[in-house]
């Protein structure tokens, strides 16, 4: 079983580690516009990073949540919903327009069965960062681990999908797009917030046992 303590010290890990990273990047973009020929080159290569940051911890800590969740053992019907859907969900990709009543009958119970059972679900099938990591993919994997989606996050929908996926795009696909240091640094800056801000929240919600259906009055800290 992962405790508490050591889920927080391995997320904070994975935190401190990018963030060192995109200090450094900053450092560099900083310095990049005393020579103009290197400024573009270093802005661009920041800007895919940046974004590489952005998707990778998303996908990390998220994964390590479901992690953490599976290692409490919790019966399936003490979870919140979208916890108990995704554990039944391997019954529901069986079933499709052509299916015939006996069989709905079957899946039904064997769903029943399945949510007296003790939860365990696929990190790596419950938290699919697709191909970009949008807005809408992250509020998409934030619902399905049970989260909120903060204000913070709503507000900063056209800075991830224009400022972060669109122009990685454009770099990554080839388009010789030129940034300033100003842009860059930018990206780097709103994307180390939300990186404090998603870890915080995750962290949070472990301790508080939410993923359950009715977490625990008074203070209690991680899995009961």
């Amino acid at each position: 079983m992962m405790d508490i303590q050591k889920f927080a010290e391995r997320a904070q890990k994975g935190l401190a580690h990018r963030k060192a990273e995109l200090s450094r990047l900053s450092i560099l973009v900083s310095g990049s516009h005393q020579d103009s020929s290197q400024e573009s080159v270093i802005c661009r290569s920041s800007i895919v990073l940046t974004y590489a940051h952005w998707e990778g911890f998303v996908k990390q800590i998220s994964k390590l949540y479901v992690e953490y969740v599976n290692s409490c053992k919790v019966p399936v019907l003490d979870m919140k919903p979208c916890f108990q859907a995704a554990h039944v969900q391997t019954h529901l990709n069986r079933a499709s327009k052509g299916v015939r009543i006996p069989f709905l009958a079957e899946l039904l119970d064997r769903i029943d069965l399945d949510r007296k059972a003790t939860f365990f679900v696929d990190p790596v099938r419950l938290v699919d960062a697709e191909s970009n990591l949008t807005s809408e993919v992250f509020r998409n994997i934030v619902a399905s681990i049970g989260l909120a989606y903060l204000e913070f996050y709503s507000t900063r929908q056209v800075f991830i999908d224009e400022k972060l996926v669109f122009s990685r795009n454009q770099i990554a696909h080839g388009e010789l797009v030129p940034f300033r240091s100003a842009e860059a640094l930018e990206r780097i800056d709103v994307v180390r917030t939300l990186l404090d801000m998603y870890a915080n929240q995750i962290i949070d919600a472990a301790r508080d046992n939410s993923f359950l259906k009715v977490p625990p009055l008074g203070s209690a800290s991680g899995c009961l």
